[in-house]
């Protein structure tokens, strides 16, 4: 009996096992159909956010770390273009490279891109919210090699919207352009987005005369300058100065703050180099390359022994205005906004907070989306909403010198913006350190002109003039059921701004689809985490990775 009892056992098992694969199977194709679904970041369209292909570039002298668009090495190598690559440290310099490095170089160690969770039916019980990260199919190519995109949500259902100097400005369906008000990011979307533009742990590592020898000139030293005296600056990570008064200023001459992505900079670097002597590094190229921005966060750790006797002050000049963060070590700050040319007092505020007793201030001052925020220890202690007039006035203000009807005709003229003024007082009753002074900015979200290279023949008619949103005297108008989606680099990114005509399947799909809007049915769902980040190579020749889990991270 046992012996015919075991081929029998045996049998069931391999159906029930068969059985059992087969649901779990299917389970698994349902959950990713309905529920959550990977999908891999081809493109730099949301760099540094998240990156498509990529290198890593690492300075020699300071250690400091920033991928890289490699689509150009990778065109150059295929191309049997074998001329050096500058390579660029911007804790640094963007004026001068670090060193060179010939193509096959980077394209050999060229990393694939990040790999997303999509969460897709929470848009099933809750309405899309500006700022999400969101994976849609693209309404002028929803079939082909570039169906999906993923992008940032800006423009939402029944608004009217326009993008100037940077910022997202929106109003009701059949408001004016000058009604328009700024839409402001949340905290946390907006510490997910700031952007480097200099930080002092990035200071030389290595002796002056091997730096100076590898910039091919002497370096300047970095953007703050002392105008009082008595600093220990660069190449020092501690910036110390002793008891009494002291000034720092940006130098804005050597040292732009601007919307250059570091991302793009092979790809501006070689394109740079066909036109300007020296390259992206050239004042020329760097204008024509970037909008000077005024959307800034200064961040800084204070020590000093006699803290409650410690005051600093943070001027930014921008916008027509002149914006000051003042905080007092006993546990009073304040915010004021003053009008640039007359003076006048344009707003005001004052706030306390419970000051530590070791003799430490961790200080945080932002300029973002038209409001002041002042973090003390990594609390929000004051925040300081303004506007304008009108949007007339937001852009005369940020355009010094410029008129309305000038702009309309060139919005996408990057000399145009007036660059930001920054300036730093103290005064300390005890010498005072400061560690890890940095400054970072905002996104940019760019005005663009549209051009064939973004569009599809098989889609009609080229569309020509201001992109979708950046035409100040007709703004974009959503329906009822229209979203507009911008990259994270606004720089380099395909995205609604660009877009030509709707795809004949769209069109039938959804009807009178306008150009670059994605209806609601087209969304895909929202993006929440990098779960397998842009591999490690483990090789010489890259031909060996490893998962970098170190950046596994959830999307803002």
């Amino acid at each position: 009996m046992s012996s015919t009892a075991k081929p029998q056992k045996a049998e069931t098992d391999v159906i029930g096992t068969l059985m059992s694969l087969t649901v779990a199977f299917t389970l698994a194709m349902a959950f990713r159909s309905f529920v959550l679904e990977g999908f891999v970041i081809p493109t730099g369209s949301m760099g540094p956010t998240l990156m498509g292909a990529h290198v890593r570039l690492r300075s020699p002298a300071t250690g400091f770390e920033y991928p890289a668009d490699s689509s150009t090495a990778i065109g150059m190598l295929v191309h049997g273009d074998q001329r050096q690559m500058p390579i660029y440290d911007p804790m640094i310099s963007l004026r001068d490279p670090i060193g060179m490095a010939p193509p096959v170089a980077l394209a050999s160690q060229t990393r694939a891109g990040d790999r997303v969770l999509v969460l897709k039916p929470l848009y099933l019980v809750s309405d899309p919210k500006r700022w999400d990260v969101v994976v849609f199919k693209n309404p002028s190519d929803p079939v082909g090699a570039s169906q999906n995109f993923i992008k940032r949500m800006v423009g939402l259902p029944n608004e009217t919207l326009v993008l100037l100097d940077g910022d997202v400005f929106t109003g009701p369906p059949d408001a004016a352009p000058a009604e328009l008000r700024v839409a402001r990011k949340p905290e946390h979307v907006q510490r997910a987005v700031w952007q480097p533009v200099h930080d002092s742990d990035w200071q030389p590592v290595v002796p002056a005369e091997a730096l100076d020898s590898a910039l091919r000139t002497a370096w300047d030293g970095g953007p703050w300058r002392s105008e009082s005296g008595g600093w220990t600056l660069s190449p020092s990570r501690k910036w110390s100065h002793g008891a009494g008064s002291a000034a720092l200023r940006w130098d804005v001459q050597d040292w732009p703050i601007d919307d250059l992505n570091t991302y793009n900079l092979l790809r501006h670097s070689f394109d740079a180099s066909r036109r300007w002597p020296k390259g992206i590094g050239d004042p020329g190229a760097r204008q024509e390359y970037a909008f000077a921005t005024s959307d800034l966060r200064l961040a800084t750790a204070i020590e000093c022994a006699k803290l409650r006797e410690f005051r600093t002050t943070f001027s930014l000049r921008a916008r027509s205005r002149i914006f000051e963060f003042t905080v007092a070590g006993q546990g009073l700050v304040s915010c004021a906004i003053t009008d640039a040319d007359s003076g006048q007092p344009l707003g005001s505020s004052e706030s306390s907070f419970t000051p530590r007793t070791d003799g430490f201030m961790a200080l945080e001052c932002w300029h973002v989306d038209q409001q002041l925020w002042v973090f003390v220890d990594g609390r929000a202690v004051l925040q300081l909403p303004y506007e304008f007039e009108s949007l007339d006035q937001r852009l005369l203000c940020s355009h010094v010198g410029r008129t309305v009807e000038q702009y309309q005709r060139r919005p996408a003229e990057t000399r145009a913006p007036t660059p930001p003024q920054l300036a730093w007082s103290f005064e300390s009753a005890a010498p005072f350190t400061l560690h890890r002074v940095r400054v970072d900015r905002d996104l940019y979200y760019r005005p663009v002109l549209h051009d064939a290279t973004n569009q599809f023949p098989s889609n009609g008619e080229y569309l020509s003039g201001p992109g979708l949103g950046c035409d100040y005297a007709n703004p974009a108008r959503l329906g009822p059921t229209d979203y507009m989606m911008l990259g994270d680099n606004s720089g380099a990114s395909r995205d609604s701004r660009m877009w030509g005509r709707a795809h004949p399947l769209t069109l039938r799909t959804f009807g009178d689809a306008q150009p670059g809007i994605v209806p609601e049915s087209m969304i895909v769902g929202k993006a929440f985490s990098v779960y397998f980040p842009a591999p490690i190579s483990m090789s010489p020749g890259g031909t060996a990775f490893i998962p970098d889990f170190g950046r596994v991270r959830f999307i803002r």
